[in-house]
């Protein structure tokens, strides 16, 4: 796979997502798109699945995608970053392309948002061209038992984020294997990401970025003043990020997927 010509570290794209995100979703978001890197240039015709408004892919991808799609309620209705060649929604179950379209599918951190996704997983494979790639981010197991109110809160707590985050599918690193295998996916590359500490950060933040929220809840705007980042210590959190951790540890899993 040939590399890109654009490659950067976590902290580009941390200070990157900063930009326009709040500072947990900013921490999550920048170690992934460093993930995707070495598969760049993403081989055409590519499908974001659950590309919600288009941010992700304009700060990772050194290309337009060919086809964002997600659902009629998601946030694809605030697209305005030109991510997309076209936007499509559809109903969550069929994805409206014909057998062997894709030379690639994205997903980023979608498939544990989806109630059935042995159908959304089917649905991934027909459209793959024999040979292509499925590249996927998915949260893991250990992400429920790192959160920090999970030292206090125990069960209860961790229920109350799964439903507050919508995580209708949370698996062990095996168990996700099993599942993409049951479909006949072949594993050719996975890689964890974000250890129990940078977990706990990520949890805490969520409250101290409630001002975030507010802001987009009146103006759709998550970041008013985006010079307030020069005080975010980056280059801690990047060091942070950038920690090995095994895919068996991890709060998250990069897989790479063959058909």
């Amino acid at each position: 796979m040939k590399k890109s010509s654009k490659m950067h570290n976590t902290q580009y794209y941390l200070k990157e997502y900063l930009k326009e995100r709040p500072l947990f979703l900013s921490l999550t978001r920048s170690c992934e798109s460093p993930l995707y890197q070495k598969y760049l240039p993403l081989q055409k015709p590519v499908l974001d699945l659950g590309c919600g408004d288009g941010f992700f892919a304009k700060v990772t991808f050194a290309q337009q995608i060919d086809i964002g799609l997600d659902m009629v309620d998601s946030r694809l209705k605030e697209n305005k970053y030109n991510s997309y060649k076209k936007i499509v929604t559809y109903d969550g179950k069929r994805i409206p392309y014909p057998d062997n379209y894709f030379a690639t599918v994205v997903s980023n951190c979608v498939l544990e948002h989806i109630p059935d996704i042995d159908q959304t997983l089917s649905e991934i494979y027909r459209v793959l061209k024999k040979g292509g790639l499925f590249l996927t981010t998915v949260m893991s197991a250990p992400w429920e038992e790192y959160l920090f109110g999970n030292i206090f809160l125990g069960d209860i707590y961790k229920k109350w984020m799964r439903k507050k985050q919508e995580h209708h599918t949370i698996l062990k690193e095996r168990q996700w294997k099993n599942k993409f295998k049951k479909h006949t996916f072949r594993i050719i590359d996975e890689s964890g990401y974000i250890d129990k500490t940078a977990a706990r950060w990520i949890d805490c933040l969520h409250y101290a970025c409630i001002p975030n929220l507010v802001t987009y809840i009146l103006m759709r705007r998550w970041v008013l003043w985006p010079m307030l980042n020069r005080f975010i210590p980056t280059e801690y959190f990047a060091n942070l990020l950038d920690k090995q951790v095994s895919s068996t540890e991890s709060a998250c899993i990069f897989f790479v997927l063959r058909k």
